[in-house]
């Protein structure tokens, strides 16, 4: 068997890979096929044989003469391509432009820093393929790890926000329980609430009336605005506080409905509240105060507690190694979302993060 044929061959099968690699980088760049895979394979195969073909032209006897031809063939293709799957429209452009430009691109790169030239022999240019498909499949796993992440924290956030609906469930639950038992017995309680005020002794009717609150008061629920989604993780961090120990306090001014997706406002909050406990853990007498106040379409949020650093400033804050900076990363895409602001001192052993965030804006551009 002839060395060109053994060449086709080799070169062949690494378009086969990187036409697959494609796929797979549709894929994940863009999001589920709108067609089904089975379509879709017949197409990327489609295209693998008109390369195939062109690579076979009188002009591909040397293999780095077809690449421009095959470049400018894989942008055609993909902006086509990358219609049969189901994603934005901008995300679609990019990736048909980006995806042939840095395979096609690293192609160039390899030749000329290896073999200074781009017009080499078919040897060589084997080996400049073979390199770029390389890479250009430790980028795909890259970009697969990374959305994987991605999903992996999403899951995590949603998995806690069902806890703590769960919790506030609870919560409603036992405060309803409390309600049907007290109306059972309201017979038997105003009788004796009467009983008291006509024998004159107002200090025991009022006694009794106090152990009727306390009896309908549920410990469990601390916060009580009337914004369901903002009240249920509240109410679930504040447990979790007050079971680790932590002097928390609270003050909350919010209306029951405010322009914030349940997703964003749990970001915010589970970050905040996280970074604080886990500051709080070796630290004697630990504190949290939790501020949240909404005015005219702006919400205020300021998370404080005490630590053992006499200052911090913004970017040692962002530190990795820093025990509130892995969260407050995650807080400020968000905040960025709604084109407000992230701001962190500590001053005297006691860090704040305070946030501002203007969802009258984010309401007039949706």
């Amino acid at each position: 068997m002839s060395f060109l044929l053994l060449s086709y061959i080799a070169v062949f099968l690494i378009d086969a890979i990187h036409i697959y690699l494609l796929m797979r980088f549709c894929t994940n760049c863009i999001g589920t096929y709108r067609v089904n895979k089975k379509t879709a394979g017949i197409i990327f195969c489609s295209f693998f044989i008109i390369s195939c073909y062109l690579r076979l032209l009188p002009v591909s006897k040397r293999f780095s003469a077809a690449n421009a031809t095959l470049f400018l063939f894989e942008i055609l293709f993909m902006f086509a391509a990358v219609f049969l799957f189901q994603g934005k429209i901008a995300v679609r452009i990019v990736a048909a432009l980006l995806l042939p430009i840095i395979y096609w691109g690293l192609n160039y790169i390899i030749s000329k820093s290896c073999f200074h030239g781009t017009f080499v022999e078919n040897r060589q240019c084997l080996i400049s393929t073979g390199m770029a498909v390389v890479i250009f499949f430790i980028l795909e796993i890259a970009l697969k790890k990374w959305k994987k992440s991605q999903r992996e924290q999403e899951r995590e956030i949603l998995e806690q926000e069902v806890r703590m609906y769960e919790n506030q469930f609870e919560i409603i639950r036992q405060s309803q329980i409390n309600t049907r038992s007290l109306k059972h017995d309201m017979k038997h309680h105003l009788k004796m609430l009467s009983d008291l005020v006509s024998s004159g002794d107002k200090g025991a009717a009022l006694k009794y009336l106090s152990e009727m609150g306390a009896f309908m008061d549920n410990s469990e629920e601390f916060v009580s605005s009337g914004n369901e989604c903002i009240d249920s993780i509240l109410n679930y961090m504040i447990e979790k506080a007050k079971k680790a120990n932590v002097c928390i306090t609270w003050k909350i001014q919010i209306p029951e409905e405010i322009e914030i997706s349940t997703f964003d406002i749990n970001v915010i909050l589970s970050n905040l509240f996280d970074n604080a406990l886990n500051a709080l853990s070796n630290i004697p007498n630990p504190t949290l105060e939790i501020l949240m106040k909404y005015d005219r379409g702006i919400l205020y949020i300021s998370v404080q507690n005490n630590c053992n650093h006499e200052s911090l400033s913004i970017n040692s804050v962002f530190e990795p190694e820093n025990e509130h900076g892995y969260g407050l990363r995650n807080v400020q895409r968000i905040v960025e979302k709604y084109h407000g602001n992230l701001s962190t001192e500590c001053v005297n052993n006691v860090f704040n993060a305070s946030i501002l965030l203007f969802l009258s804006n984010q309401v007039e551009s949706k």
